[in-house]
């Protein structure tokens, strides 16, 4: 392999390394997103609950009001799980993806190894051939 191709291959090995750091950080926002989205599911499941509590109290004076309001309130913390249970299996998949990209790049280093090994004994034996 000339040294042309061998700087063409590194070179295309950074590109692909840059770009598989650049997917990691991508892949990192997004982790941190669904964090950040559930958490924020969890304190409006807090809140709706609060807003629960409160309308058993006053039942008494707006029970026909209150059923209305409780129902939306139990439509709401439905689909507030609903939605959280959406995210945690995006969670899992965007882990899942993580993990497949760190082992693609470890499989790429250790392909890198081996290219710097092929290109070492090719470099041994160009030499020996020249000494022939």
């Amino acid at each position: 392999m000339s040294d042309s191709e061998t700087a063409k291959m590194l070179a295309m090995m950074e590109a692909m390394f840059n770009g598989q750091k650049r997917t990691l950080g991508m892949v990192e926002a997004a982790i941190n997103k669904f964090s950040t989205v559930e958490s924020e599911i969890s304190k409006l499941n807090r809140k709706v609950n609060g807003l629960n509590e409160l309308a058993l109290r006053h039942h008494s004076e707006t029970s026909g009001r209150l059923e209305a309001i409780s129902a939306r309130l139990e439509e709401t913390e439905r689909l507030l799980d609903d939605r959280a249970v959406d995210l945690k299996r995006t969670q899992i998949d965007v882990v899942g993806q993580y993990n497949e990209v760190l082992t693609a790049l470890g499989d790429a280093s250790h392909a890198s190894r081996i290219a710097e090994e092929v290109r070492s004994r090719l470099t041994e034996v160009e030499a020996k051939i020249a000494h022939l």
